[in-house]
């Protein structure tokens, strides 16, 4: 069976010609402008596949060029329009705040750098090796490839989206199949039981507050936006074996609730904090006590800690080296539990980015493996 060829049909007459075309066979159409013998609009996309819509357009268009009259631009969607609708849409207004933010910033430098009223539809490869080149001088490929999965995200959901009329805010995603940038050796280190041990001896010198978030972190593997969440009623020790804690959804990443168990050591821990502790949250800030602290206040004040114990603080991660220690202790234990007592909204995330390998580990594989 021969291959299918791609439709094509010029319109107008010599000296104004609008030439429509298919780059592949059923595929979106495209659309060419010649006057006086020569190009005068290159190869842009229409956004459908619609050849009847299609040569409509280009009667419009060559009436607008034989008039002299400036072309209107059906279905023109700018990356200021598509960022204003998307950050509005409940899509995105269900993710957390903090997330919000973030996809905020990022989608705000891409277009910046893209051009506000550019056309949406018109992203190409290029676009994407040009922002990669000027962005990789400030920040590292992990960084990049964020940027840039946050406009692909944007993306894909204007080609789900609906107008008035029933057509996609989008036909299609022009970035689809564009291979983004990775981190090839990705700065995920790991903290040691042995550091916490001397971390936790001087902690309560540099700040009250320090024993106990430290002790969560390591003990609890949460996130520390969600341990400065905790509120008075959240504790609750007198709940079997040792006692139990609840993180709230309005401070998980995965904007679920759970409850976990704590260790024996931690409750002795929050027992000596909770008679210190006279506000509703646990982790009060000083200059606003109906607040709990802030993550950068808080963080500063475990760098002065790393300092006192004469460690070094790891390149890659301050409180985030804590979760990864919690994950990797857990290797070999049920994927999914691990993942919704961590707050891991998909167990493939903890499986890649925070159970790590270490020593004594591959020392298992390699001399305690049964033979066949």
């Amino acid at each position: 069976m021969g291959k299918k060829k791609c439709w094509r049909l010029s319109m107008g007459e010599y000296g104004c010609r609008v030439v429509l075309f298919e780059r592949t066979a059923g595929g979106p159409l495209y659309r060419e402008v010649y006057q006086g013998g020569k190009r005068v609009a290159n190869k842009r996309s229409l956004g459908h596949s619609d050849r009847k819509k299609a040569k409509a357009q280009a009667y419009e268009l060559l009436a607008a060029l034989k008039s002299e009259q400036p072309l209107s631009e059906p279905n023109r969607l700018t990356l200021t329009t598509l960022f204003d609708n998307y950050t509005k849409s409940p899509a995105f207004q269900d993710k957390a705040q903090r997330t919000q933010r973030e996809d905020k910033r990022k989608l705000d430098r891409v277009i910046a750098f893209l051009g506000r009223n550019r056309e949406a539809r018109s992203l190409c490869e290029s676009d994407v090796t040009e922002y990669v080149q000027r962005r990789k001088r400030e920040v590292r490929d992990r960084a990049v490839e964020a940027d840039l999965v946050a406009l692909r995200t944007a993306l894909n959901w204007a080609t789900r989206q609906r107008t008035g009329h029933g057509e996609p805010l989008l036909a299609f995603n022009p970035l689809r199949g564009v291979k983004l940038p990775f981190e090839r050796n990705p700065r995920r280190p790991v903290e040691t039981f042995e550091r916490y041990l001397q971390l936790i001896e001087v902690a309560a010198d540099v700040d009250w507050r320090l024993p106990a978030a430290l002790t969560l972190a390591e003990s609890t593997g949460q996130r520390i936006s969600a341990i400065l969440g905790l509120r008075r009623d959240d504790v609750k020790l007198s709940r079997k074996p040792y006692g139990w804690l609840r993180f709230r959804a309005e401070h998980q990443k995965n904007g679920r609730e759970h409850e976990v168990p704590i260790t024996r050591e931690c409750k002795s821990v929050l027992q000596k904090h909770l008679k210190r502790c006279s506000r509703e949250w646990l982790f009060a800030s000083e200059q606003t006590p109906s607040r709990p602290v802030d993550v950068f206040r808080i963080s500063r004040l475990l760098r002065d800690v790393y300092a006192k114990a004469g460690l070094e603080t790891f390149d890659g991660g301050l409180w985030h080296p804590w979760r990864r220690k919690w994950a990797t202790e857990r290797k070999g234990m049920s994927l999914r539990d691990v993942a919704e007592a961590g707050g891991w909204r998909d167990p493939q995330t903890l499986l890649k980015c925070y159970m790590q390998p270490d020593e004594a580990t591959m020392m298992r594989v390699f001399l305690e493996a049964e033979k066949l």
